[in-house]
């Protein structure tokens, strides 16, 4: 059964979401088709566990929180977070992040234990970032303390937290995070349904402050010549995912129905804002404003976000969801990597001049913007490349070259059409 305390965070969440998006209760049960009385009930916490939960659904919803990470990233106060050594010494900070967010805050007594033996060994960084973690433990408004209780003391400390967060899963009558830094986890938990293991990356890169998202969504339309009147965001505001996964500003660099100097305009107020011109997406490929600019062939847009807003031409694709495993297919696709893969020899040109760009830098299958442009038969990008300096040697996780990929190319084809046709091989004719 799920303790009142629990059910009582999440209402205080809910009713947090609608007081940021200036929504009072009688107008909350208007859009719900509730009455006040009603919603005064479900922020009171008086309805139960699971009709509070839908309802919380039904909030996310209303104020434009449709994206299913955003639902979930919400619904983590009805969850408890138990924390391992190796996350903690990531982030001394994460407890006090994991009580603003979770029902419940749980550390394993061996953690603990873990943390003051590093304390009282290591005299560097590494022992002070021990000392501030056991200070944040002892301060956590929502975290308490649990041991072990199997019979086997020689189990790993991995398998002892696992234990732990079981116990509490049985206690509280919610699901756990396991949160870590580690990969170790997966394999323990595959069968698991209450317990599963959220790498930090993940954890760091999913969380969302809470934010008027009926004014984001309102705004994302909105373009003008300037920005004077319109009222100041916040950093958390504009740095938000949008319902479909993109920012503010990849929705301003995706959007062809505004004018570019619109469009330029409203993304220099967004950086003044705080806005990052370096967030990737969180949907389908996970790319930063500078890819996507690529990706539609907006040159213009793309020298714009390269040259007045610094955007880093190093920044790669990276799925925060998938956390955790060893490889996952291409992650660390690159600006360069993407222009010489669809042949667009002037984005390659002008990355190649920047001083910045890795003209080296390997995805996760080992592949260069070399090997891509000669893979497809890009004979123009790659002699854009190789005069630039990239190197010829380097090999993909097959320990294929680029020579050889365009060896291939003469036989079978572009490789990006074969992998249309489902990676099937077919011999070019001649």
């Amino acid at each position: 059964m799920k303790t009142e305390s629990d059910i009582t965070f999440l209402c205080r969440r809910m009713k947090e979401l609608r007081e940021k998006n200036g929504i009072n209760q009688v107008e909350m049960g208007e859009k719900l088709h509730l009455t006040k009385s009603t919603v005064s009930r479900i922020e009171a916490g008086k309805l139960g566990a699971k009709n509070t939960r839908e309802y919380a659904v039904e909030y996310c919803k209303t104020f434009g929180m449709t994206n299913e990470r955003q639902i979930e990233q919400f619904l983590r106060g009805v969850k408890i977070a138990v924390p391992d050594t190796s996350a903690l010494l990531k982030n001394p900070q994460l407890i006090d992040e994991l009580n603003k967010e979770y029902g419940r805050v749980v550390i394993a007594k061996n953690v603990v234990d873990e943390l003051g033996r590093i304390k009282n060994k290591h005299s560097g960084s590494l022992g002070t970032k021990a000392w501030e973690v056991l200070r944040g433990i002892s301060s956590g408004a929502r975290t308490e303390l649990m041991n072990y209780r199997g019979s086997n003391f020689n189990e790993s400390e991995d398998y002892k937290i696992i234990s732990i967060a079981r116990d509490a899963v049985e206690k509280y009558g919610c699901k756990a995070d396991i949160l870590t830094d580690d990969i170790d986890y997966s394999a323990y938990l595959k069968s698991d349904e209450n317990v599963s293991a959220l790498h930090l990356r993940e954890y760091m890169s999913t969380k969302q402050e809470l934010v008027n998202m009926l004014r984001l969504n309102e705004f994302e339309k909105y373009y003008a010549d300037n920005y004077d009147n319109i009222e100041p965001f916040n950093k958390s505001e504009v740095n938000a995912h949008l319902s479909d996964g993109y920012t503010l500003i990849i929705s301003a660099v995706r959007n062809h129905s505004a004018t570019f100097e619109q469009r330029k305009n409203k993304i220099k107020w967004l950086i003044s804002q705080g806005a990052d011109v370096n967030k990737r997406d969180c949907c389908r490929r996970y790319f930063p404003p500078i890819s996507h600019a690529i990706q539609v062939n907006d040159y213009e847009m793309f020298l714009f976000l390269l040259n007045e807003c610094n955007a880093n031409p190093n920044i790669a694709s990276r799925n925060p969801y998938d956390a955790g495993k060893i490889r996952q297919k291409n992650e660390g696709n690159m600006p360069l990597m993407i222009a010489a893969w669809d042949g667009k020899d002037k984005f390659v040109e002008a990355l190649c001049r920047d001083k910045r760009t890795s003209l080296n830098q390997q995805d996760a299958n080992g592949f260069t913007a070399l090997i891509k442009a000669c893979a497809n038969g890009d004979v123009k990008c790659r002699d854009i490349l190789l005069k630039a300096g990239a190197d010829t040697k380097i090999s993909d996780i097959n320990d294929k070259t680029a020579e050889d990929h365009y060896n291939d190319y003469l036989v079978f084809g572009r490789l990006k059409n074969r992998f249309q046709r489902g990676g099937k091989n077919k011999r070019k004719k001649r």
